[in-house]
């Protein structure tokens, strides 16, 4: 499934006994929609999840995302069962198998794991603020 919303939480992170990286935070995605009385954007129906991702991944979660990030999430969705205070209770969770930044609601620079830090440009300018044309993968980066 596939969870558009705004990280809630800022995000949990632990190595477990297997040393391997685990990582956690909330997620709320609600609809928005125009009122037709008032013609006001309003808030619709939400969905609260907590999600959980590993090894890599969490990794990259836990040095990129903070509580407000606009966030899409792909994984799977189940019920997390457990007793609290002796009730039993239940929450939404999310195994998250790719998680990025919503590009409609902000911006993002792409850092590869294990590549060079600066970011390569994807197109040129012409000087009048025009693109010229799409670099191909590789092409613009200074040779040392």
């Amino acid at each position: 499934m596939t969870l558009v919303g705004t990280v809630l939480s800022d995000l949990s992170t632990r190595k477990v006994g297997n040393g391997h990286h685990v990582a956690s935070f909330w997620v709320r995605s609600h609809e928005r929609r125009r009122d037709k009385e008032t013609a006001e954007w309003v808030d619709g129906r939400q969905l609260t999840a907590r999600v959980t991702c590993w090894r890599r991944l969490a990794e990259s979660a836990g040095d990129s995302l903070v509580k407000g990030d606009p966030v899409i999430v792909f994984g799977r969705l189940y019920t997390r069962e457990y007793t609290h205070d002796g009730q039993s209770k239940s929450l939404l969770e999310v195994e998250a198998y790719a998680i990025g930044p919503n590009l409609s609601r902000c911006g993002a620079v792409v850092r590869r794991k294990g590549r060079p830090e600066q970011p390569v440009p994807l197109w040129e300018e012409n000087g009048e603020g025009e693109v010229s044309r799409a670099l191909s993968p590789g092409e613009g980066m200074n040779a040392a």
